[in-house]
């Protein structure tokens, strides 16, 4: 399945002026199942417009796979999924490897910077919603 994927993505890239593209998630970390979509994350050349080609692409690699498939642009990708992507990722293409060498570890720069305030957001979250589960039986 991964040379699939990786053949109908290099295909799709060289239509859509990718520097590289990877492949994360579950089909990514081997926990896929029958049903599991195909997340891709992708950086392009040019980030104008990188919304409408992550549908283009979406839509060619869906069509050449015959399942779905989320294609995420890292151009425009916030701190947590391209941390995700960048940690569990497999690359399927890639023209630059000194620019995707480069974008990991700001990804994994930039994450680290933020952790502890991910950590304190997300123990607030669960206090909240622990509180108002006990409000609600209360």
């Amino acid at each position: 399945m991964l040379e699939r994927i990786r053949d109908a993505t290099i295909e799709a890239c060289k239509s859509f002026d990718c520097v590289y593209a990877l492949l994360f998630g579950s089909r990514a970390t081997g926990v896929s199942r029958e049903y599991s979509d195909v997340d891709i994350a992708v950086k392009f050349k040019d980030s104008s417009g990188c919304l409408k080609k992550s549908l283009d692409l979406m839509s060619l690699v869906e069509k050449d796979l015959g399942m779905p498939v989320d294609v995420v642009p890292l151009n425009i990708a916030d701190t947590i999924i391209k941390y995700e992507v960048y940690s569990s990722g497999i690359i399927l293409f890639c023209l630059d490897y000194d620019e995707y060498m480069d974008d990991y570890i700001n990804a994994v720069d930039e994450y680290m910077d933020f952790e502890p305030s991910f950590n304190r957001f997300y123990e607030l979250t669960v206090r909240e919603i622990r509180s108002a589960s006990t409000w609600s039986e209360g």
